[in-house]
């Protein structure tokens, strides 16, 4: 068994891995001979890690056990990745790829970047034959993305430019986009030449004057059709054999969702 394969079910050094020991303490961690993780709840040695099988109960120092997994994309999402910025959740992610249509092979557009978290979320979906052409106007912001995108093994699916893509794009033919930034009125015409005919959209933002403001621009440009605005709320439950109910917070307004679609304009 090669190493790539061995990594698929067992924990080699080199090897990241997800480290949970309770729901309030998960570690994504890099796994090196000599190294330990420490936590509150005590100690745990990577060497005691390294050559087990994925789903493994292992004893932190204090007696205490964790259980270590193969970490997932959303594991990653919600504990691996650096952000500096407002970041798309797992749960618009989910109708993103729904409305967008996403698929292998596909070729999509994203302006606005931001720490990359969508960008992963994009390349995962496309997969090796398909490609996310990104563009993020802030180079700081670009860096975290990169090394985001790095970390989960998807960079040569991604090309991110450091540009303002107010001015322009460089792809023609693209089957679909995400656009999050604070004035997407002003990239509609940039969106009509990179995207194929009948291309779906998906544009998020915060507040809902901008929404506002970016329905009556789709109108006005008289090429963007079957547009809809959604919410997503996401409510987890408490899981207690005694009762279980739901928990007292929850991720509400995350922002919101505004689709369409590019069409040919009336007459051509």
């Amino acid at each position: 068994m090669d190493k790539n394969e061995c990594c698929k079910t067992v924990v080699c050094e080199g090897c990241s891995a997800l480290i949970v020991i309770d729901e309030r303490r998960k570690f994504i961690v890099t796994l090196r001979r000599g190294k330990v993780l420490g936590s509150d709840r005590g100690v745990l040695r990577h060497d005691d890690v390294i050559g087990r099988p994925y789903g493994s109960w292992v004893k932190l120092s204090s007696g205490i056990y964790a259980v270590v997994l193969q970490p997932r994309l959303i594991d990653y999402i919600e504990k691996g990745f650096k952000r500096r910025s407002q970041v798309i959740y797992p749960k618009d992610h989910g109708i993103i790829i729904m409305l967008l249509d996403l698929k292998p092979g596909m070729r999509v557009l994203e302006i606005g970047v931001g720490s990359g978290f969508t960008t992963a979320v994009l390349a995962r979906i496309v997969g090796p034959e398909g490609h996310v052409y990104s563009y993020e106007i802030r180079s700081d912001m670009a860096d975290i993305a990169r090394r985001n995108i790095e970390a989960v093994g998807l960079a040569d699916r991604v090309t991110l430019r450091v540009r303002d893509a107010r001015n322009g794009v460089d792809e023609k033919g693209l089957d679909a986009a995400v656009v999050d930034m604070p004035d997407p009125w002003a990239v509609l015409h940039v969106l009509e030449e990179a995207l194929i005919p009948g291309a779906p959209v998906v544009f998020f933002l915060p507040a809902i004057n901008q929404v506002q403001r970016l329905l009556g621009a789709l109108e006005l440009r008289g090429c963007w059709t079957e547009t809809r605005v959604l919410e997503v709320l996401l409510r987890e439950y408490e899981i207690r054999v005694d009762a279980l109910r739901p928990r007292t917070t929850m991720i509400a307004h995350t922002g919101y969702l505004v689709f369409s679609r590019l069409a040919l304009r009336r007459g051509t």
